[in-house]
C-alpha cells in the first residue's frame, strides 16, 4: 500500500529528512527510491491512485497528525491521500487528545468534524472565616470550603467574597487534574471592639449612639475614629476619641471615678466604732456628705455588744442613713465591800477601789461593765485583811449583785500614832489607824479589837510615835 499525506515532491522530501522527521518506514524507503529516479530528479511523480480529507475541530486551531505526520492546525485539508484506512489525530493544549480512523477511496474527499474535550482541573478553595462566595470569571461558582472536579484549565482568576469582610483576588493556573489548593483569609471590614469599666454596668455610647453596658462586645464597628462615652449613675463620665482599623481588635479598660453622696450611721445605744469596709471612720452617731458612691460593707461594734454588718450603696445626691439596734452581749457586777477600800481584781486585771458609803463600814457599790459571758475570777484585796477570791458566771444582759465581807488578820497591838481631842490627858489616845474616810474622819484601833472613830472637827492634833 503506498501512503501519502499530500503531493509527495523531493523539496518535501529532504525537508523531512534534514529535518529529522521520520516517515512510517513504507513511505520513506518509497521516497528515497523515488529520488534515484530520473522522473523524480526532474519534478515528476509517477500518477496515483488518492483522495482528500478535510478535518475541522470544535474548537478550531487543533494540530492535526495523519498516520503520526504533522498536517497543519485546524481546519486543514490533507491532500493525495492513498485510498484506504487513516489514523487521524488532534491536540490542542488544555483539551484532551481526540483521535478518529478514516476510510477513504480513490478520487473521494471527505470531511471529518472532530469535537475535543477540554481538560477539567481539581481545585480546592478554603476560606477562615468559611462561608465565603466564589466567583470565577464574574459567576458565582458557589461558597468556601469548595472542591471543584470540573475546574476549566489554563490561568484564571478568583475573588473570594464575605460580607463584613474584604474581598480577596487570588491568581492560579490549571493545567491538568493536578489537585490544586487555595486558601485565602479574610480580613473584616470593620473592627472588633471590648470595653470594660469598673465598676461594671457603665453604658456605653459610640456616636451619640447607646451601644450596651460594660462589659461589652462589639464585633462589627465601622472603621475610622469614633467617640467614645462611658457614663454609670454616682460617677464621672469618661470621654475619649479612639481610631479603628479594618480587621482590628481593640480593648478599652476605664476605671469610673465615683461622685460623693451622703451617709448617716446610728447605732443604739450610741458610742459604737464604725467601720467602712473595715476602715475605722468615727463613732455613732457618724455623718458624713463626702462619702464616694459605691457598695459599703458598715460594721459597728460597741463595747459589750455583738457586733454588727449591713452592706448598702451610697449614690451620689441621695442620703443614705443606717441605723443599729446593739445587742448587749455582756454582763454587769455590782459589788460592795466591808470595810470600804477594797482593791477589785477580775480576771488577774485590777478594776478599781470600792468607796466609803458616809461614815458607814459598807461601801457604795461599784459597778464593773461589759463583762463578757462566761466564768470568771474576783479577787478582794485589803492589806492587813485577808484577800477573799469568788467565781461569777455572766449571761448577758444580767446584772449580778455581790457583797463581801473581809476578815482583818490578827497582828500585834502596837500603837503608832496619839490623837489629841483636847489638852487633857483623857484626850489624848493611842493607837493604831485602820480607815481613813473620805470626809476626813478616821478609825483607830485604840485597844485590841477596841476601835473608835473620830470626826475630821474633834480632832485638834496627831502625832506619829516612833518605833
Amino acid at each position: 500500500m503506498k501512503r501519502t499525506c499530500s503531493s509527495i515532491q523531493r523539496s518535501e522530501i529532504r525537508g523531512q529528512i534534514t529535518t529529522g522527521r521520520w516517515l512510517p518506514a513504507f513511505c520513506l524507503l518509497t521516497s528515497v527510491f523515488c529520488l534515484l529516479l530520473p522522473a523524480c530528479r526532474q519534478g515528476e511523480l509517477a500518477p496515483a491512485k488518492t483522495g482528500q480529507i478535510y478535518v475541522t475541530t470544535d474548537p478550531a486551531g487543533a494540530t492535526l497528525f495523519c498516520d503520526s505526520v504533522s498536517c497543519g492546525n485546524t481546519p486543514a485539508t490533507i491532500t493525495s491521500v492513498a485510498a484506504g484506512n487513516h489514523l487521524l489525530v488532534v491536540r490542542k493544549p488544555g483539551y484532551r487528545e481526540t483521535r478518529a480512523t478514516v476510510t477513504t477511496k480513490t478520487g473521494e474527499r471527505i470531511a471529518v468534524e472532530l469535537g475535543l474535550e477540554a481538560l477539567k482541573g481539581l481545585v480546592l478553595v478554603q476560606s477562615d472565616p468559611a462561608g465565603a462566595d466564589v466567583e470565577l470569571d464574574g459567576v458565582n461558582i458557589g461558597k468556601t470550603p469548595l472542591l471543584s472536579h470540573d475546574f476549566p484549565p489554563g490561568e484564571k482568576r478568583l475573588q473570594i467574597s464575605m460580607p463584613g469582610h474584604i474581598s480577596k483576588t487570588v491568581n492560579l493556573n490549571v493545567e491538568d487534574r493536578t489537585p490544586v489548593k487555595v486558601a485565602v483569609s479574610l480580613v473584616s471590614d470593620s473592627a472588633e471592639l471590648f470595653v470594660e469599666s469598673a465598676p461594671a454596668g457603665a453604658m456605653v455610647t459610640i456616636d451619640n449612639s447607646a451601644a450596651g453596658t460594660t462589659p461589652l462586645k462589639l464585633t462589627e464597628v465601622k472603621t475610622g475614629k469614633h467617640t467614645l462615652e462611658l457614663a454609670l449613675k454616682g460617677h464621672l463620665p469618661i470621654q475619649q476619641e479612639i481610631t479603628l482599623q479594618a480587621g482590628e481588635k481593640q480593648k478599652i479598660s476605664s476605671t469610673l471615678k465615683p461622685l460623693p453622696g451622703k451617709l448617716a450611721v446610728l447605732s443604739r445605744p450610741p458610742g459604737a466604732r464604725v467601720y467602712l469596709n473595715n476602715q475605722l471612720k468615727a463613732e455613732t452617731p457618724f455623718n458624713s456628705t463626702n462619702i464616694p458612691s459605691g457598695q459599703y460593707v458598715i460594721r459597728v461594734e460597741l463595747q459589750g455588744h455583738d457586733p454588727q454588718s449591713q452592706t448598702n450603696n451610697v449614690v451620689f445626691g441621695e442620703e443614705t442613713t443606717v441605723e443599729f439596734q446593739m445587742v448587749k452581749s455582756s454582763g454587769t457586777l455590782l459589788i460592795s465591800t466591808m470595810p470600804p477600800e477594797i482593791n477589785l481584781y477580775l480576771d488577774g486585771e485590777f478594776r478599781g477601789t470600792t468607796k466609803a458609803r458616809g461614815n458607814e463600814q459598807i461601801s457604795d457599790q461599784f459597778q464593773i461593765d461589759f463583762i463578757p459571758r462566761g466564768r470568771h475570777q474576783l479577787q478582794f484585796t485589803k492589806q492587813g485583811y485577808y484577800d477573799v477570791q469568788r467565781v461569777v458566771d455572766i449571761m448577758p444582759k444580767q446584772n449580778v449583785i455581790l457583797h463581801e465581807k473581809l476578815v482583818m488578820r490578827p497582828v500585834p497591838f502596837v500603837p503608832n500614832v496619839i490623837i489629841r481631842t483636847g489638852d487633857k490627858p483623857e484626850q489624848a489616845f493611842k493607837g493604831i489607824i485602820r480607815e481613813k474616810y473620805a470626809n476626813g474622819d478616821i478609825k483607830v484601833e485604840i485597844e485590841a479589837g477596841i476601835f473608835k472613830t473620830f470626826g475630821k472637827n474633834e480632832i485638834t492634833s496627831m502625832e506619829t510615835i516612833r518605833p
